[in-house]
């Protein structure tokens, strides 16, 4: 690898701009060099917006002797495939949550990485920023006490993901789960270990029944307290990014969870006295804390949340839900 982190991306979508093109300005070090599409004239156009050097294919990013990591914006579906096809060409890889679409499949990245002695990433990155550290740190702490329960509720509003929208094609992995209850196991998995999935009831997709627009999930944390997880399409307005945990010694209530740049605070309460109350620190953008994880990782070698080895028990987790849900895991 070369003094900077050479990062070619393949999908054009609006993921690739957010999480990977903007805050690539921020962050020393790395540089986005390249976007492959499968339509070629669509990463020109993406690629001249954007002022990136280079452009064209999924073929053409995976062959640029000058990328070292590629990042992969594209249905989880897809991730297997072109993921293991990167790292045998000799790039690490970061994959868009998901890891992929299901724990067979996820486990053939973590396998490919280890055989080609690259690194593969999943994109967690609310996991790299401050606040999400802090609320870790509190967790583990021992304030609350005794965890009695534990209620995640990422939920997004009703008017966001509409017909014709890939999260609602059965065929590219779509459904509630895979896209924001993947966030709710990980982060379930980070502050506690291995869950175990009692139960799950999911709200369906007329137009694809393989479509989860709404799950929800009871798992056992490995202490015993049950943790009840909503993923869903369909929720309120304000929609929602919260985790509720109830302990015997105090409550913790924790907004934006999924991405703290966007005003996440933290309280902790005991009955009518507050112990900790505290916000994001403005200006701190989880993807660009990503990026600077994964320099400095790739740099030392050293071992990262983000691996995708740890990323397949999550997806584990997914499909155990899925199957609790009387659905298949995708």
């Amino acid at each position: 690898m070369s003094s900077e982190l050479r990062i070619g991306i393949l999908g054009a979508g609006g993921v690739a701009e957010r999480a990977m093109v903007e805050p690539s300005h921020d962050v020393e070090g790395v540089r986005v060099d390249a976007i492959g599409a499968r339509d070629p004239e669509r990463a020109e156009a993406f690629a001249e917006r954007l002022g990136l050097p280079k452009h064209g294919d999924y073929e053409t990013i995976l062959a640029d002797p000058d990328i070292d990591l590629v990042y992969l914006a594209l249905p989880p579906i897809t991730h297997a495939e072109w993921a293991v096809r990167a790292l045998q060409a000799g790039k690490h890889v970061l994959c868009e949550k998901p890891l992929s679409v299901n724990a067979t499949t996820a486990a053939a990245i973590a396998e490919a990485a280890a055989e080609t002695g690259r690194r593969a990433f999943v994109g967690f990155h609310y996991r790299l920023h401050g606040f999400t550290r802090r609320l870790l740190e509190v967790i583990a702490s021992g304030v609350l006490g005794e965890i009695q329960r534990v209620d995640v509720d990422f939920s997004i509003p009703h008017f966001v993901v509409k017909p014709g929208n890939i999260r609602l094609d059965g065929n590219l992995g779509g459904g509630a789960v895979m896209d924001v209850g993947c966030y709710a196991v990980d982060l379930i998995r980070a502050a506690w270990g291995e869950p175990v999935v009692e139960s799950a009831t999911a709200l369906l997709y007329d137009a694809d029944p393989r479509i989860d627009l709404q799950t929800d999930a009871v798992l056992r944390l490995p202490t015993g307290a049950p943790a009840s997880l909503r993923a869903s399409f369909v929720g309120h307005d304000q929609g929602a990014m919260s985790l509720h945990i109830t302990g015997s010694a105090a409550d913790l209530v924790a907004t934006s969870v999924i991405v703290p740049q966007w005003g996440a605070t933290l309280r902790v309460t005991a009955g009518d006295d507050v112990l900790i109350e505290e916000k994001a620190v403005d200006g701190e953008n989880s993807y660009a804390r990503q990026l600077e994880h994964l320099v400095a990782v790739l740099g030392d070698g050293s071992a990262s949340i983000l691996d995708a080895g740890r990323g397949v028990g999550t997806m584990r987790v997914v499909d155990d839900i899925y199957r609790a849900a009387g659905l298949l895991p995708r």
